[in-house]
């Protein structure tokens, strides 16, 4: 399988909320436990991907990755939940569904204002 190309931000944006309008999106196993883990609602994840106004989402394209054989990209975003605690979530594509692969609440950095 050929590597893809990864997709620009306006691209990423329209995915995203395609597929959460589209209700194609999956939190996937490890995401569900990462959930209930970290204290993190499905909410608050959903309110990042969608860009609500509190949650100042951002894509930090330094934590973007490929694994060879997969249909697209792993994607970073982070946003804030309520307490302003940041939030970094990783997700990808396939023909169907956004992925959503795993959540982890930042605690230890210092809150998410910028």
């Amino acid at each position: 399988m050929e590597k893809p190309n990864k997709k620009k931000d306006q691209e990423l944006w329209d995915s995203i909320y395609l597929s959460i309008l589209n209700k194609n999106y999956i939190f996937v196993a490890h995401a569900k436990k990462r959930l209930k883990d970290r204290n993190v609602t499905d909410i608050e994840v959903l309110d990042i991907l969608e860009n609500k106004e509190r949650c100042k989402r951002k894509r930090n394209k330094k934590k973007d990755s490929y694994i060879k054989g997969h249909q697209d990209w792993n994607y970073c975003i982070e946003g804030v939940d309520l307490d302003g605690e940041k939030i970094r979530i990783i997700i990808s594509f396939n023909e169907e569904l956004m992925l959503i692969i795993t959540v982890i609440r930042l605690k230890n950095l210092e809150k998410y204002y910028d």
